[in-house]
C-alpha cells in the first residue's frame, strides 16, 4: 500500500482537481501495488533457496565453522522439501569429503606437497560451490566432482543443450 500516493490523491480530490471516481480508481491502484519484498528465506522457492544454501558455504570466510553450520541449519529447516533435501545431501557429501581431503593435505604438509594440495583444494571448493549453486538454480541435482558419496543422491540426468 502506498500511503503517500493515497494522501496526494485525497489532496487533489479536495482541491477539485480530480473527481470522486478518479480518486477511487487511484486509491484502488495504490492498494493493489505490491510492496517491495524483503529478503525472506521462508517464502523463497526451492531453487533459489538451494542456490543460497550452496553459497552459504562461503560463510567459512568469517568463521571456519560457519561454512558447514549455516548450510546444515538451512538444510534441516527445509528438509521436508525433496529438492532441498537432495541439494543438502550434495552439499554435505562435499563438506565431509573436503574435510577428509584437508586432513590428508595437512598430513602431507610434512613433505611440503600438502601445501600445494591444500591450495588446490581451496580453489576446487570455490569452483565446485559455484557450480553447485548454478546447478541448483537450474533445477539440476549433481554431486560435486571428487565428492565421496556418503549419502545417496538422486542425481538428475544431464540434458543436452538445444540450439
Amino acid at each position: 500500500m502506498d500511503l503517500e500516493k493515497i494522501e496526494k490523491l485525497n489532496e487533489l480530490k479536495e482541491k477539485g482537481i480530480i473527481t470522486e471516481e478518479e480518486f477511487q480508481k487511484g486509491k484502488a491502484q495504490a492498494l493493489e501495488d505490491k510492496p517491495v519484498q524483503s529478503f525472506d528465506l521462508s517464502n523463497m522457492d526451492s531453487r533459489n533457496y538451494s542456490m543460497i544454501m550452496h553459497f552459504s558455504q562461503f560463510c567459512c570466510i568469517f568463521l571456519p565453522v560457519l561454512g558447514w553450520v549455516v548450510p546444515l541449519i538451512m538444510w534441516l529447516t527445509k528438509k521436508d522439501d525433496d529438492y532441498i533435501d537432495q541439494q543438502g545431501r550434495v552439499i554435505f557429501n562435499w563438506i565431509i569429503s573436503a574435510f577428509i581431503y584437508t586432513i590428508g593435505c595437512i598430513i602431507l604438509m610434512v613433505i611440503v606437497v600438502g601445501v600445494f594440495l591444500l591450495l588446490a583444494l581451496i580453489v576446487c571448493s570455490i569452483i565446485f560451490t559455484v557450480m553447485g549453486a548454478i546447478n541448483a538454480k537450474d533445477g539440476v541435482i549433481r554431486n560435486y566432482p571428487m565428492a565421496i558419496r556418503f549419502m545417496a543422491v538422486n542425481e538428475t540426468p544431464r540434458t543436452p543443450v538445444v540450439k
